[in-house]
């Protein structure tokens, strides 16, 4: 299991870790570019994932977890085409993303609903009922307004 800081999070140590890897969780900022949805970005120590980074990675997570600021948000583009980092990494072939749609705030209240969803997953449940009984959980405390910015997307 590969862990990075916020200073040893480096693109290229973390697309490698990615590789093969059978749950990803990334903490970052999140960038989404509604010009060019396809360079939106995870903002790490040397610089942002995009999606076309994240198409490099042969084998990707079928589960990644993305705690970052609107890494969930897409745009629809001619042909209605749904691109963003989700969209990217659906169609590079990982089977569920849970990311968020909002603001993700960096605080205690986020790392609950994370800890709690990890637990979760751990335990058996799909990534969608995980999701489900930990945002269920948070909308009674402070935490819920955190915990409801994310959505599961693809197969939960």
């Amino acid at each position: 299991m590969a862990r990075f800081t916020a200073r040893t999070s480096k693109v290229e140590a973390v697309l490698a870790a990615l590789d093969g890897a059978g749950v990803a969780h990334i903490i970052a900022h999140g960038g989404f570019r509604s010009d060019n949805p396809l360079f939106s970005s995870l903002r790490l120590a040397d610089g942002g994932i995009t999606v076309y980074d994240l198409a490099r990675v042969p084998r990707l997570p079928p589960v990644i977890v993305l705690s970052a600021c609107n890494a969930g948000i897409t745009a629809a583009r001619p042909g209605n085409e749904t691109m963003g980092i989700v969209a990217g990494l659906l169609g590079a072939g990982v089977r569920t993303v849970i990311a968020s749609t909002g603001l993700v705030p960096d605080t205690v209240l986020t790392t609950a609903t994370m800890v709690g969803l990890h637990r979760l997953l751990l335990a058996g449940r799909s990534p969608a009922a995980a999701l489900a009984e930990v945002q269920t959980v948070a909308l009674e405390g402070p935490e819920g307004y955190a915990a409801g910015s994310f959505v599961c997307f693809g197969a939960g």
